[in-house]
């Protein structure tokens, strides 16, 4: 009678295995599901630190970020190097004002510098200016969270690193989605980072070596690229077992909520960016597998749904229900813990709307580069 049960039952039992398989790879190819490993190795003897912040007309936003710049607790010393790209709001005037402290450095872009990336300029010329090996590199609209930024981070040092690797997002003024948009990158980044390689960083909160820095010639080969600056430092620098990952709280850096246009050219130049980096398809297919697994998860459960009340074939039914409950349970549980370790405010009934979104949100962006000017992209106009 058992036999005749199968038998009788055999394609409503195969579209059920079929349906909690996808189920499990819709857990396991979760981007959240899987740890990342934090450097666990802290310096004690920490050494002085050169902090390059790059400007591009951000006068209010140094008006309000440079003092927490300027008094991080950090008593082996550090400088602050302030790189202006373009200055057409006053932000000359506004660093005036802080001129009584004695380790703030300022310094301009030259306004004949064209072919090349502006931004990428800045950072070069910053880190030529450093007088200390360690490079703290971040941007006007940044924020530390704590006066123990600099300490937190320089703690990571050490003679066998030469990145660590900071978390940075935008701050509680910005849409839940963007927010969550940036976590699930940076958690992709700083987790490969800590398991094999850099790939890249989509945020602003990155130290490394004056000295690896001059020695490969900084940005060469990519300075013709708009931006993608720290995308092309993590990965150009970002070999195994180089770089340090910190998630302690006190790292972490908030970011101005951005405009329109910079959400959009964020997210348009980085379609740029990824054709020129190392590991870019391992990178994608880590996401890609991610995203189909999900969407042919749960559209496949609800057709087999559907099909299933419409034909009153309970043991599809059955499978369906489990097939769309779980991923939901297990991808919520996993981002919530993901929440909690970046401090995100973000709810967790959103998650999964959230992260059917990523699709839609990719293929927005990617048909906006498509049908862009490319020579948007790059310095050298021919």
């Amino acid at each position: 009678m058992f036999f005749d049960f199968l038998f009788s039952n055999e394609l409503s039992l195969i579209i059920c295995a079929i349906l909690i398989v996808l189920a499990l790879l819709s857990c396991f190819a979760d981007s959240f599901f899987r740890k990342i490993h934090e450097n666990e190795y802290r310096n004690e003897e920490l050494l002085p630190v050169s902090v390059i912040i790059v400007s591009d007309n951000n006068a209010l936003e140094l008006k309000k970020n440079l003092p927490v710049f300027l008094s991080q607790d950090y008593p082996q010393g550090y400088e602050v190097i302030v790189v202006v790209c373009k200055d057409e709001d006053g932000t000359e005037d506004v660093i005036k004002t802080f001129g009584e402290h004695e380790n703030l450095h300022v310094t301009f872009v030259p306004k004949s510098a064209r072919y090349m990336s502006t931004h990428k300029l800045a950072i070069t010329l910053g880190v030529k200016a450093a007088k200390n090996e360690w490079i703290l590199l971040t941007d006007a609209d940044c924020l530390p969270v704590s006066d123990k930024w600099i300490a937190t981070m320089a703690s990571n040092c050490a003679s066998d690193r030469n990145l660590v690797f900071g978390y940075s997002n935008y701050n509680e003024d910005t849409s839940s989605f963007k927010r969550f948009f940036r976590l699930h990158c940076e958690y992709s980044n700083m987790r490969q980072a800590s398991k094999s390689y850099g790939y890249g960083m989509f945020g602003s909160n990155l130290m490394f070596r004056k000295s690896m820095f001059m020695d490969d010639k900084g940005f060469q080969g990519n300075l013709k690229y708009a931006r993608g600056e720290y995308y092309f430092l993590v990965n150009k620098y970002g070999d195994e077992e180089v770089i340090a990952v910190d998630l302690t709280p006190e790292s972490y850096i908030e970011e101005e909520k951005p405009t329109k246009k910079e959400w959009r050219n964020k997210n348009v130049f980085y379609m740029e960016t990824r054709k020129h980096l190392n590991h870019r398809l391992r990178h994608r297919f880590v996401f890609n597998l991610d995203m189909l697994s999900l969407h042919l998860c749960f559209w496949l459960s609800i057709a087999a749904f559907i099909y299933a009340v419409l034909t009153l074939d309970y043991i599809i039914i059955a499978g369906a229900v489990i097939a769309i409950i779980c991923p939901l349970i297990v991808r919520t549980v996993t981002a919530s813990r993901a929440f909690r370790l970046f401090n995100a405010n973000i709810p967790l009934i959103c998650v999964i709307p959230f992260e059917f979104h990523l699709v839609f949100h990719n293929l927005k962006y990617k048909l906006k580069y498509k049908f862009a000017d490319k020579t948007a992209f790059i310095c050298h106009k021919f």
